[in-house]
């Protein structure tokens, strides 16, 4: 079975591809120019996006939100993650954690639809926010907490991994086990 993945972030795409390929399915990519919400849950965006595309043919289709919680400050940014960066940058988020719990959490949904059922599926890593987050680093906006973040279970930051090891912590592919999970309960045949 082959999945379309609707993202136009590259690397969203390949970690996709591994964790899926684990199970035999194969991932296409495709670029679409999502109008995103800033409210809601991540199942809430996740859905909203699917709703966006309109597509013909019977093939699974599937589209992904995510973002990172600080412990310090409930529920923030999540949904807002990306709209924090940009505005803050790594100098804005080390002010804002200095002195506070470094601890947090990425959440991620998938949200996919096949066979005229639409289901969304979660995945969440915790770990820690580095002590101290360089000032040089470049703000890189596909995965700008990856530099800072360090997995449960690990010593490293998330971009000091291969793309294989950082899908082994991985949210996206936690919430993408759920998800064949639920195919492999319907009798799905690949």
């Amino acid at each position: 079975m082959k999945f379309i993945f609707y993202t136009t972030n590259q690397e969203k795409l390949a970690e996709a591809k591994i964790a899926l390929a684990a199970f035999g399915f194969e991932v296409e990519g495709r670029s679409f120019p999502f109008i995103e919400p800033t409210k809601g849950t991540m199942e809430d965006i996740a859905s909203y996006k699917l709703s966006q595309i309109k597509h013909d043919d019977d093939s699974p289709i599937m589209v992904d939100d995510s973002g990172i919680y600080f412990e310090a400050y409930p529920g923030f940014p999540g949904i807002l993650t990306k709209r924090t960066f940009r505005t803050l940058g790594y100098k804005g988020i080390r002010k804002l954690l200095d002195g506070e719990t470094r601890r947090a959490f990425f959440q991620g949904a998938i949200a996919l639809r096949w066979q005229g059922e639409i289901k969304t599926f979660i995945g969440e890593t915790y770990g820690s926010i580095i002590t101290n987050i360089p000032l040089d680093l470049a703000n890189d906006l596909k995965f700008p907490f990856d530099p800072i973040f360090i997995p449960d279970g690990d010593n490293r930051v998330l971009s000091e991994m291969s793309l294989e090891q950082r899908v082994a912590y991985s949210y996206r592919r936690k919430a993408l086990n759920a998800l064949v999970e639920w195919l492999t309960q319907h009798a799905i045949k690949r």
